[in-house]
């Protein structure tokens, strides 16, 4: 991912999403952000998105639910999934919904800048 690029965060928690915006920005990045899954939505209806990175367990809409319509509508556009909850999700129910990296909360900065990187 080219510094830039327009990257939509969406997590529930203000925090989080603070944090991600924060870092990714210094990274050079144009950072977007969404409250849940529905928001997300509509910010891609109206701004070009190059990445999402979605949490899992989120209201109205969830990170999967976010996913699969996403994908359905903007099929190149890369998602990664964050959760601490992993545990009440399969492997390959999340894989099923389109996603293209998995990192698990506490998010290893890192390992999160590298999937950004690869994708």
């Amino acid at each position: 991912m080219k510094t830039g690029a327009h990257i939509l965060v969406i997590d529930d928690n203000a925090e989080a999403r603070l944090l991600l915006k924060e870092i990714l920005e210094g990274k050079g990045f144009a950072v977007f952000e969404a409250v849940d899954g529905q928001e997300a939505l509509e910010v891609l209806e109206r701004t070009l998105i190059h990445l999402a990175i979605v949490d899992l367990d989120m209201p109205r809409v969830n990170g999967l639910q976010f996913t699969r319509r996403a994908k359905a509508g903007y099929p190149q556009l890369p998602v990664i999934m964050v959760t601490a909850y992993s545990q009440f999700y399969s492997p390959a129910e999340i894989l099923a919904a389109g996603v293209d990296a998995f990192l698990q909360k506490p998010l290893d900065l890192a390992r999160l800048l590298k999937a950004i990187e690869q994708l």
